[in-house]
């Protein structure tokens, strides 16, 4: 495996434009034609199946699985094939140049990065705690509207402390959408609800029917604090592939708590709503 620091991988993704799961303007044709003149691999080889296999995952793939010499080559001839100039295009070529050991690789100051690391960790566990007690705040609050609208901006604030980008409840044509945010470059829709009981199927209906309106690719978290009930866990997935996973509040409590990252569950529930169809799934299997 190639050894590319985290902060290279991002200088390459942004020159890219990865962020949006693409890679500059390869179609997927175009993509696999590009690498196999460059390296001689498949990039569409299962090897590389990673969060979806979109172009750009497929590449970080690769600089998983790849040693230095073949990710440099690889990333020299994009770099080639990209029309970027500036700053920016000459610091991957530096790194480009590390790769192919034309440059002894960086020797970072250790102690520096761990204590920024470890100061980062201590302002989560912080904000995290605070999340936590808001929200048994809001758990005692008897005017249960009040309530609702107030979950929505503690999930905003704790998808924020993990960096995943989210936006606040908005309105398109006919549909209010709790918020939205995103992960691996995808993005995903967001629905919360706060009842006194398990959700019946049809807000579980409504939500599907917000998410198959969008496109394709639009997949989304539906946050019920108190659950869903059974008949609706049946009838949701039947007939048509589930779209979105369900969220309850034991799972948030496990989040706040740093049982788990936010970042890792939904990671893990992605995967299981790929692979074997999971809207629901109980927590202590998870992790």
């Amino acid at each position: 495996m190639s050894n590319l620091t985290y902060v290279e991988k991002s200088k390459f993704e942004k020159l890219l434009g990865m962020e949006s799961g693409y890679v500059l303007d390869f179609s997927n044709r175009s993509f696999a034609e590009f690498v196999r003149d460059s390296t001689g691999r498949d990039i569409y080889d299962s090897r590389y199946d990673y969060e979806g296999g979109s172009k750009a995952n497929r590449l970080r793939a690769f600089w998983q699985k790849e040693d230095n010499s073949v990710v440099g080559k690889l990333m020299s001839a994009m770099l080639d094939y990209s029309d970027a100039t500036g700053p920016s295009q000459e610091v991957c070529r530096l790194i480009v140049a590390r790769l192919l050991q034309k440059s002894p690789d960086p020797q970072p100051d250790t102690s520096s990065q761990q204590k920024e690391q470890s100061s980062r960790e201590q302002q989560r566990s912080q904000a995290l705690r605070q999340l936590k007690e808001d929200f048994f705040q809001l758990a005692a609050d008897r005017d249960r509207n009040r309530a609702g609208l107030a979950l929505e901006k503690l999930l905003n604030r704790l998808f924020e402390i993990f960096e995943l980008r989210p936006r606040q409840p908005f309105r398109v044509v006919g549909e209010q959408i709790d918020g939205s945010f995103e992960l691996e470059g995808q993005v995903y829709l967001l629905e919360s609800k706060w009842e006194n009981d398990p959700l019946p199927e049809a807000d579980l209906l409504v939500f599907r029917g917000k998410i198959e309106g969008k496109s394709t690719f639009t997949r989304g978290v539906f946050i019920a604090l108190n659950d869903i009930s059974i008949p609706a866990r049946d009838a949701i997935t039947r007939g048509k592939a589930p779209s979105f996973f369900v969220m309850n509040g034991h799972d948030l409590m496990m989040i706040l708590s740093e049982a788990i990252s936010l970042t890792e569950f939904l990671r893990k529930r992605v995967r299981l709503l790929a692979e074997e169809g999971c809207v629901c799934f109980p927590f202590s299997k998870l992790v």
